[in-house]
Formats: C-alpha cells, structure tokens, sequence
C-alpha cells in the first residue's frame, strides 16, 4: 500500500460506443471472480490486483475449461518487477525496504506478462511474506520464466489516470472483461461498517492515492445513507475487492466505495490460454514508460529458432479510438540500413477502441528461418509513439541498443533509437514450426 506511480498520461479518456447497462451488477454473481488474498504487509497490492484481474479475466471470457478455478501466484508478480536476474528488466523504487514492499502500478505487470514472463500458478510460487535473506537471494538467482506459465496476457486497456473518468466505459470492462484496476487512497480510520455494509468514502486526501484494488461491480442505487459522515452528494457505489484477506470488515473481504470517491485508472487485463510454443521479439523488457512526439516506430529481429512462424505482433496506444497502421518487412540474412525496405510479407491496418497494450493477429502466414532478418514498422495517429526509456524512480535501468528500434515523422527517414535513448514497445511473437 505504497503511493502509485504515475508517469504515463493518456490524451483521450472515454470510447464512443453506446452500451447498455444495467443498474446493478456483482461479478460474484456470475462466478467470473477469484476468492479474496491477504497481502499481508504494506506494499504488493498493485500485484495482487493484477494477478486477480487476470484471473477475473479467465473466468469472464469462460476459459476455465472443466471448471478449473484460476489462482495464480502473486509472488511471480511482485517479485520479478524488482528482482529479475537480468538487471535490465528490473523496475526500480526511490523506496529503500524489502521487495515486496515496493510500490507498483498497472503497467508493471503488463510489461513483465506482454514479455512472457508470467503468469505462473500460485502452487508453482507460493506467496509469503517471510522469506529469508537467503531465499531471496536463491529465488533471484531463477528468471521468471522459469516458472511455467499457465495462461497469457494479450491484451491490456486503459482508462485515463489524471481526468474525470467515464464510469460507463468502467462498467462495460467490468461486464465484457472481467475486474478491473483502481488505484485509491487508502485510510484506515475512513472504513465503516453501517447496517450490513462495509463502505468507504473520504476525499479528504485530495487527489492522492496510496493503495490499489479491483472493482468488481456498482449498484446505481446504493443508498448515500449507508456512508457515514461525510456523506457522498448521490447515491450508487463500487464493489470493490480488496486483498486484506476475508475478515476485514463484514462483506467477505469487499467493501462499497461511493461513485464520488477519487480514484484512479481503470486497467482490464485481458487473458487468453497459454500457448507454449509463442516465442517472444522484443527490446521493451519495462513496458510503457513514456511518449514520444513521432508518428512512426520500428523494431528490427532476427529469427533465432531453427524456423519459425511470425504469428502476432503487439504495441501500446496512448489515446482511445487510436488508428494503427502496422508492417512488416523481410531482409533475408542482412541486416538492414532501412527498416521500411526490403519486401513487404505483411500489412495490417485498425483502430484500437482504448488505450492500452494490444496484439494483432497477422494477417499471413511468414515462415522464416534461423538467422533471418525481420522488421515491424508502425504507425499510430496522433503522433506519440510509445517507448521504454530512462524514468527517474521508475526505469532507470532501461537498456538501449543501436541498430534495434528506430523512430520517424515520415515513415521514410528514419532515427536510431540509440540516439534518442529510446526503445519502441513494438513486440512480435513467433510460433515454431
């Protein structure tokens, strides 16, 4: 329960498209909702929350395929955002305590998840609080990914976190995609138990938030009356999961959050089965950490199985009903001077309805072999591209490489990414033959 970090802003906020809604919902209700966890320090909230909209994402699109419940390890998350053996995919923190105990935001495990580097199942990592000097050190001696992966995250939306929210564009996430990502500031002493409910109102804190958690549903009619003072102005409220383990308060774990408290966000994490044989292309190892004013990115591979199958390609937008321009293009065995040269194997053209991290299926089907060269071109309207590069308390240990990204205004005259500090959040995943 650590302040959220905020870098990234978004410039557009709600989606066009009407959708009907009903005045009541509780994702309980439907079985698409995990049971609650019990963080049990201060700090890994933002994991837990994800790993539950992740599981909550499951159980909505019914992907649990003989009845299997979901539960996924919160300690992958948590830990790995910090403690990667490859030092370049470690976020960092101007708090000085032990790991778990690090704050985080929604975009951290996208990152560490759009790389294939989780999730794993709770019994393959089980959570604690209480692990030895010595079990640290061994556990960050093991990459993420060795860890078996049970399920995939394709795709991430996100709402804006600085403006006034759309609570519609909430709710229809919440119905089509599972719970879904706030982030709230948390005071102990604002919790009260009115009646049969346990509820939370208090904006006493401005526009600061300190503590992270899932919605996972409303009720338009949720009377006013059942906050204590202050009372909100209007009646209806969140449903809101919390992980502080079952006994907190006297609704199993969740508590009622009026529609006028502050908050932040709103990321639905969208899950797919695990296909092991994906293989992942990509120099953004920390996701999303900035914008940068250019219309076009571009990321150069090279195929390293014996022969592969590209298959998808993946890229964030920074505003709602983002158009995307998407291509790419074969060098055979050289690598090129130009990565919008060479012949041109696929082209994939859209619009993206939210902001967020998105993969596309391509349209062909590209064999290539060991060794091959490859390049993916985009292009987004509004002319921000977004990238990972050096932010101060947050990704400093981003790495960039010459002759791996390249950025443009035109498509046409190209700029290393190495010049710029920047690397693109463009992504290829391959499938082996």
């Amino acid at each position: 329960m650590r302040k959220f970090i905020a870098v990234i802003t978004f410039m557009l906020l709600s989606a066009s498209e009407c959708y009907a809604l009903p005045s009541r919902y509780d994702l309980r209700d439907y079985g698409r909702i995990t049971s609650v966890k019990n963080q049990g320090i201060p700090g890994p909230c933002w994991a837990f929350a994800a790993v539950g909209a992740m599981e909550s994402s499951y159980l909505t699109q019914g992907l649990n395929t003989g009845g299997k419940i979901p539960d996924l390890s919160d300690m992958q998350i948590a830990f790995y955002c910090y403690r990667d053996p490859e030092n370049s995919r470690n976020f960092t923190s101007r708090i000085k305590s032990g790991t778990l105990s690090l704050e985080g935001n929604a975009f951290m495990p996208v990152a560490l998840m759009s790389r294939l580097s989780g999730p794993t199942d709770e019994k393959n990592l089980p959570y604690s609080t209480t692990l030895t000097d010595s079990q640290k050190k061994a556990l960050a001696k093991k990459s993420p990914e060795s860890f078996r992966r049970s399920m995939r995250l394709r795709d991430a939306y996100f709402l804006s976190g600085t403006q006034a929210l759309d609570d519609n564009n909430r709710k229809k996430l919440i119905m089509t995609h599972g719970a879904i990502v706030v982030s709230m500031y948390s005071d102990l002493n604002s919790y009260h138990t009115k009646g049969k409910y346990y509820t939370y109102y208090d904006n006493s804190h401005g526009k600061n938030t300190n503590h992270v958690v899932l919605l996972a549903g409303w009720d338009d009619d949720f009377s006013r009356d059942n906050f204590t003072t202050p009372k909100p102005s209007r009646n209806g409220a969140w449903l809101v999961k919390n992980s502080w383990g079952t006994t907190r308060g006297t609704n199993g774990g969740y508590f009622w959050m009026s529609y006028e408290q502050f908050t932040v966000g709103g990321t639905a994490f969208i899950a797919e089965r695990n296909n092991p044989r994906l293989r992942h292309y990509g120099y953004d190892d920390l996701g999303y950490c900035r914008a940068l004013s250019y219309s076009w990115g571009a990321n150069t591979f090279r195929i390293g199985g014996d022969r592969e199958h590209l298959k998808e390609a993946a890229f964030y937008t920074v505003a709602n009903n983002s158009g995307y321009e998407l291509y790419v293009y074969s060098h055979g065995m050289n690598y090129p001077s130009n990565p919008s040269t060479g012949k041109l194997i696929a082209t994939l053209k859209g619009t993206q309805e939210y902001a967020g991290y998105h993969t596309v299926n391509l349209p062909e089907t590209v064999s290539m072999k060991k060794g091959e060269y490859f390049s993916v071109v985009l292009k987004l309207t509004g002319g921000y591209m977004p990238v990972e590069a050096k932010v101060k308390d947050y990704s400093e240990n981003a790495e960039v490489h010459g002759r791996e990204s390249w950025f443009s205004q035109d498509g046409r005259t190209w700029t290393d990414g190495a010049e710029i500090q920047a690397n693109a959040c463009i992504k290829t995943f391959t499938v082996s033959r």
